[in-house]
């Protein structure tokens, strides 16, 4: 049977922003570092970003979205700076750095998240393009049934590529293994490894 485990809340950040996106004849521009983040469930994820505008226009708003916004009714509002609540976090500065943090994150959290600007000029209104969010779970597959003498490999997978550069961390009954790579070859097989493995990754 498989095993599962994920670490507790962690605030490790995981995305920095640094993709570059503007409209023709504008001014307009945002920077991202990645576009789409897979994170472990139950950790603290942080989408961080930075804007520029042309210098005459006045910012009214500020505010995250997700894919079922409605450009033309500037509607539902994911999360206002002002409105922080629970596991949904975000804030602004006078700099236009603009962030979104998701704490304990689990698959409902899942979503295109983009940041919209509205201005003091109709026209003049920006939709950033999406960060997709992807939540996994760590899971050990092996064959089920091993034999002695023979060789046996462990994998710890996940259903989508961590953003990060994980190190994985392997424990039997419990206990943490000297080895961190993954997959874990055992060879060749004896008693002595009989129990239970699962794996977790550093710092979660």
């Amino acid at each position: 049977t498989p095993t599962l485990l994920w670490g507790p809340d962690s605030s490790n950040d995981l995305f920095h922003a640094s993709y570059v996106s503007g409209v023709d004849g504008t001014e307009w521009s945002v920077k991202y570092k990645q576009t789409k983040i897979c994170a472990l469930k139950g950790s603290t994820v942080f989408i961080n970003g930075t804007y520029t505008k042309p210098a005459e226009l006045e910012v009214k708003e500020q505010f995250w979205v997700t894919e079922d916004f409605n450009a033309n009714e500037n509607k539902p509002v994911y999360c206002r700076p002002t409105n922080d609540s629970g596991g949904v976090q975000c804030y602004v500065d006078k700099q236009q750095h603009f962030s979104l943090k998701l704490i304990n994150v689990t698959k409902e959290d899942e979503h295109d998240y983009r940041f919209r600007i509205i201005t003091n000029v109709a026209k003049q209104k920006w939709l950033g393009d999406p960060v997709k969010i992807s939540v996994t779970e760590l899971l050990v597959n092996t064959l089920l049934e091993v034999i002695e003498r023979e060789a046996a490999v462990l994998t710890c997978t996940t259903t989508c590529s961590l953003t990060d550069s994980p190190t994985f961390i392997w424990y039997k009954n419990g206990r943490c293994l000297s080895s961190n790579t993954n997959p874990l070859h055992l060879r060749p097989v004896s008693s002595e490894d009989a129990g239970s493995y699962m794996c977790a990754v550093r710092g979660y």
